[in-house]
């Protein structure tokens, strides 16, 4: 089944979801459960904690850690998956889950991929990249999903909020089995778990992220925008267009 179709099947009212999406505090933001059919969500979670260690890399930051594997050569799952949420018909689901019109993919997976944490590992308060430095445009929304069929609440890890003054918590959010999360970027979107998680050792919470962007670039005023030019100017060297024919 392609994505879309479940997409489609599991949540049929996307009006509903956009209002969702808009209307939940500190910025727009939408938890969605189910979100993937069961083999897929299973065979990523698989392929997650069978990757070769050295396709992870470390990130440390003020106390924080976990793995991360952006370089998804050796994920066929992986790259199935993202194929699929980069499709036309996937963009469109989440321009029209979201209202954010123009979105654009990522397809070098900038910062994002698979990711995993152990007991007592944490994400410390933060907020995000605002720049995607290859594709040269600013990141407007993020993707999550937890792919642990066995997490269980008390383990925590639960994806933290807060305010835009960073002091009070708004939304918590528990990384359940194939819950997705998306939210807007926000430079002021406080985020992460902050406390240790308290998993057993021999389990790690895995995710996989995407990022979506929008570009505010402008038109080069010396090759302004035009259709495909099928005449050409031997005197000048210039293609050039005769607007009158189709």
């Amino acid at each position: 089944m392609k994505l879309i179709n479940h997409l489609q099947q599991q949540y049929p009212n996307i009006l509903k979801l956009n209002y969702e999406f808009v209307s939940t505090p500190p910025f727009p933001m939408i938890i969605l459960d189910n979100f993937l059919p069961k083999e897929l969500i299973n065979a990523m979670n698989e392929e997650c904690n069978n990757i070769p260690k050295q396709y992870w890399k470390e990130f440390t930051r003020k106390g924080s850690y976990q793995e991360e594997c952006t370089d998804l050569s050796v994920c066929e799952i992986g790259q199935e998956f993202v194929a699929e949420m980069h499709s036309q018909t996937v963009m469109n689901w989440l321009i029209k889950l979201t209202g954010i019109k123009d979105l654009i993919p990522d397809p070098y997976i900038v910062g994002a991929g698979y990711s995993r944490s152990y007991n007592n590992n944490a994400l410390k308060m933060h907020t995000d990249f605002n720049w995607n430095n290859v594709l040269k445009l600013h990141r407007i929304l993020s993707f999550i999903i937890y792919l642990n069929p066995e997490w269980k609440k008390e383990y925590g890890g639960n994806l933290i909020f807060n305010d835009f003054q960073n002091q009070n918590k708004i939304q918590d959010i528990s990384p359940l089995f194939n819950r997705a999360v998306f939210w807007r970027y926000h430079k002021r979107g406080f985020h992460g778990y902050p406390d240790p998680i308290t998993c057993p050792n021999n389990i790690s919470r895995n995710t996989f992220r995407l990022f979506y962007y929008v570009s505010n670039a402008e038109h080069d005023s010396a090759d302004l925008p035009h259709r495909s030019l099928y005449w050409f100017d031997k005197e000048t060297g210039e293609p050039y267009d005769i607007l009158s024919e189709k």
